[in-house]
């Protein structure tokens, strides 16, 4: 299956692309139960979950004091289902805080969704984000490539085997997305920043937000939930510790080293690491990625 992924709000393409196109809309008017027949649900203990549709995800934690939401996916059409899935399960619909890890838009396309809560980020958030929406113009025909590529795909499949499902729910993101951008997308910015590291409380639940430094984009952070045992680490790296990592310099060793000890720090209050895409890892994974840093850090 060619492999699509956005960084920095373009997306880079595995075939050369472009065409064309107006501003219609893609998704039929079917399209709704099949997308929430492939909403998956998956728990990590009782007061948290993580809401994924095909490589897309979101994480919700139950506090007392309201919902903190962990990024908001790549369609804000779909993420308002994720939002009516959190709804239901935790019997509530107050959302206290949405949570950037990173600002590509497959992590802050559906911001807009939890504009009553207060969405927090690094800085270099609102940069990326901007520099996102700079580009809507060009992405759009990129994001229509995509798409004709994944329906000749599926024409290939036989239905509902696992690689025909994965490869439909790529295909209903990236429509989902075009059809947002040409009628009801809303570039939504974090309206709390921090430089370096942001401690937010719910009351039963606390969230420790720490920025890595220039790896995946220029904005990732580190989200610890030290009552729930959870770190959130975005697209830093998936399972086995694979990292997912740009080119580097001096500057950004020191800042990982700095991150790497900092999470060091905690990992007694660590069980249970989720990833930007809905990855539920644990220990052995981040230990992994800890050992890449290090071996990084003495070349």
């Amino acid at each position: 299956m060619k492999k699509y992924y956005i960084v920095g709000g373009i997306i880079l393409v595995a075939v050369v692309a472009l065409s064309v196109i107006g501003n219609e809309s893609l998704l039929s008017d079917d399209t709704a139960e099949k997308i929430n027949k492939y909403i998956s649900v998956k728990r990590s203990g009782a007061k948290v979950i993580v809401v994924g549709f095909g490589y897309d995800a979101i994480t919700a934690f139950n506090t007392e004091d309201g919902i903190v939401v962990i990024d908001a996916g790549i369609s804000n059409s779909l993420t308002q289902k994720y939002r009516e899935v959190i709804q239901k399960e935790f019997g509530k619909n107050n959302f206290k805080y949405l949570i950037n890890t990173h600002a590509h838009s497959d992590h802050t396309g559906g911001n807009q969704v939890f504009a009553d809560a207060v969405i927090v980020g690094h800085e270099n958030c609102l940069i990326e984000i901007k520099n996102f929406q700079n580009n809507i113009t060009k992405t759009k025909p990129r994001l229509l490539k995509i798409v004709q590529d994944y329906e000749k795909e599926l024409d290939t499949l036989n239905p509902h085997t696992e690689e025909w499902t994965e490869t439909y729910c790529q295909k209903i993101r990236y429509e989902s997305t075009y059809n947002d951008l040409n009628n009801s997308r809303v570039i939504t910015y974090p309206s709390l920043i921090f430089n370096e590291q942001e401690h937010l409380s719910t009351g039963n639940m606390t969230f420790d937000l720490y920025y890595f430094g220039k790896a995946h984009s220029d904005s990732d952070i580190l989200i610890h939930c030290p009552e729930q045992k959870i770190l959130l680490t975005g697209d830093l790296f998936f399972p086995g510790g694979r990292p997912s990592i740009g080119s580097i310099n001096e500057t950004d060793i020191a800042r990982w080293q700095t991150a790497k000890k900092w999470i060091e720090e905690r990992i007694n209050d660590i069980e249970v690491v989720i990833g930007g895409h809905g990855q539920v890892m644990n220990t052995d994974d981040l230990n992994s990625f800890l050992e890449y840093i290090s071996e990084r850090s003495t070349q």
